[in-house]
């Protein structure tokens, strides 16, 4: 391939990427204001965000047979449309329904579009330099999600929600009109076929499930069946795709212990940093009383701290291997949940923004890590369903996160102690992504 098409798609797909990565958690800071203007609650305006990371994961598995089946360039000019629609549809909404309508046909595109991205990223670039393309990529799906709260707020503090949506029009059309002239078609089509019945129920299953568990709190009986329901069907989806010839994704790229191992850790890590960063505006807004401005700005260090590591780590990946960043993350995190714990609503500003800071350092040293190496074994072939795969279910795990650590912070009279016990709870899963990559790095020197 010459330079210059690798250059003109590695910026279109990164750039578009980042902008429906962002979106993820653009509105999280805004939730406290659609809140009381659209007098919704707390479980219900959640889904804003919860539901859109849900049709993320949703989506994904449809990547790698959309990739087969159409050029880069069809495919890519689609779904920058179907965002396109949804931005423009959430920026005239007048209603709760129609702004939630908005943010899952944006998911339903930028889900797409973020297997796109890595996939034609890993296919265009040398396997020796896989280190600096999940650099890059490490980039987009670390750093939007974490820049998300803070731009939100600063856009919601200075403008109004709606902006939301008005300031990512220009960008998308921007990106299209450049696609429409720029970019070249290098992938070749396969004529691979739909299979309704797994799109269905991936879909119904996974809805389920989140939907059960959020409102399981308040309506334990009904939650309790809608969770049992998306798990047998999750489980008969999982069935399917072993017994398709062509599944719309290859679950049998599970029995690959560097893959399975690894992923589990990327959805727990990619977990963590969702959850807090959705809990964490809450607490500055409702506890500590200050505006989204403010609690975006309290954020921005670690977005900018995880922005800068992120290509730096791919880099020193690919001559050092994961070891040292995946213990140096691991600490990191667990250093960062002491403070947290004991975090009071007359806490300094200032310290919460370090301790956010620590927090999302940490977890830029375990997300380039754990993406990378989960890939790592897989050929050429088997990348498009392996990368579709890893994004599905960490943007699943993602939107399963915040309905948790939302439904954690309900679990008392103060939000403050709820804080608290969803801070325990990331503990937690550290302590259990720690174990994972210990077992990983254990079985693979033993391998060798």
């Amino acid at each position: 391939m010459k330079s210059k098409s690798r250059v003109i798609i590695t910026i279109l797909t990164l750039v578009m990427a980042f902008t429906a990565t962002l979106n993820q958690t653009l509105m999280i800071t805004a939730l406290p204001v659609l809140m009381k203007s659209l007098n919704v609650s707390l479980s219900t305006v959640q889904w804003l965000t919860s539901g859109y990371v849900l049709v993320l994961g949703i989506a994904t598995p449809l990547s790698a047979n959309l990739y087969q089946r159409f050029s880069n360039r069809k495919l890519f000019l689609s779904m920058v449309g179907l965002f396109l629609l949804g931005t423009i549809l959430g920026a005239v909404a007048n209603a709760y329904w129609m702004i939630l309508i908005a943010r899952l046909i944006q998911a339903a595109a930028g889900g797409i579009l973020m297997s796109f991205m890595q996939i034609i990223l890993l296919q265009i670039y040398p396997a020796n330099q896989r280190g600096v393309v999940m650099g890059m990529v490490s980039l987009v799906v670390s750093l939007a999600p974490a820049i998300g709260p803070t731009l939100g707020g600063l856009i919601v503090g200075l403008l109004g929600w709606r902006y939301l949506f008005f300031l990512i029009l220009p960008i998308v059309v921007i990106i299209a009109l450049l696609a429409l002239f720029l970019m070249p078609n290098v992938s070749k089509t396969e004529p691979v076929k739909f299979d309704a019945l797994s799109i269905m129920t991936s879909t119904l299953g996974s809805g389920s499930l989140l939907y059960g568990i959020s409102i399981l709190a308040t309506s334990q009986l009904m939650g309790a069946l809608l969770i049992v329901l998306g798990l047998g069907l999750l489980v008969y989806f999982i069935r399917r795709q072993l017994n398709m010839d062509a599944p719309m994704l290859n679950v049998r790229l599970l029995s690959k212990r560097s893959f399975w191992m690894m992923t589990l850790a990327t959805v727990l890590v990619f977990g963590t940093l969702m959850g807090t960063e959705t809990v964490m505006p809450l607490l500055i807004e409702n506890s500590i009383h200050q505006s989204a401005l403010v609690a975006g700005m309290i954020m921005l260090p670690g977005a900018f701290a995880l922005g800068i590591l992120s290509p730096i780590l791919g880099s020193y990946y690919d001559k050092h291997g994961m070891k040292g960043m995946f213990i140096i993350g691991i600490v990191l995190v667990l250093l960062s949940s002491i403070p947290m714990v004991m975090l009071k609503a007359t806490t300094s500003l200032i310290w919460i923004a370090i301790i956010y800071m620590v927090r999302l350092i940490g977890i830029s040293f375990l997300m380039s890590t754990t993406t990378t190496e989960a890939l790592k074994d897989l050929s050429t072939k088997e990348m498009s369903h392996g990368t579709a795969l890893n994004n599905s279910v960490r943007q699943i795990g993602g939107s399963l996160f915040n309905t948790i650590m939302i439904a954690i912070t309900g679990l008392t009279a103060s939000f403050v102690s709820g804080f608290h016990l969803a801070m325990w709870f990331t503990a937690l899963i550290t302590v259990l992504i720690a174990i994972t990559g210990w077992f990983y790095l254990r079985t693979r020197s033993i391998e060798e």
